[in-house]
């Protein structure tokens, strides 16, 4: 088996991401499954990118050509996935933020009423 240039690329990205995780986790950024799910994730790219062969069956399965095209879909729906999380969050804070700042302002106008 032979390596390249974007195999040894895409493995220390993936334990460089698995150390963004754990310092994440140790920072208290999440909790330990969020920990188990990324790093699950990044451990997952590591095999696909230095074992493609493997995912072959599943490729034929779902009747994409090439291993590289199936990864490419699958990238592509975990992006969405996770740009549609961060929507979700986002509108939620939003909408809490606005609560918040709504609810400081009338204290304050009492105060100033008083």
């Amino acid at each position: 088996m032979e390596i390249n240039g974007l195999q040894i690329a895409s493995v220390a990205f993936s334990i460089f991401m698995m150390y963004f995780a754990y310092v994440g986790y140790r920072r208290k950024h999440f909790e330990k499954w969020g920990l188990l799910v990324w790093n699950l994730v990044f451990g997952l790219v590591i095999v696909a990118v230095l074992f493609p062969v493997t995912f072959s069956p599943f490729a034929q399965i779902l009747k994409i050509a090439r291993v590289f095209d199936l990864f490419t879909v699958i990238g592509l729906f975990f992006l969405l996935v996770i740009t549609f999380i961060n929507f979700v969050q986002i509108h939620k804070l939003n909408g809490k933020l606005g609560h918040f700042i709504q609810k400081e302002a009338l204290k304050e106008d009492e105060k100033k009423q008083d």
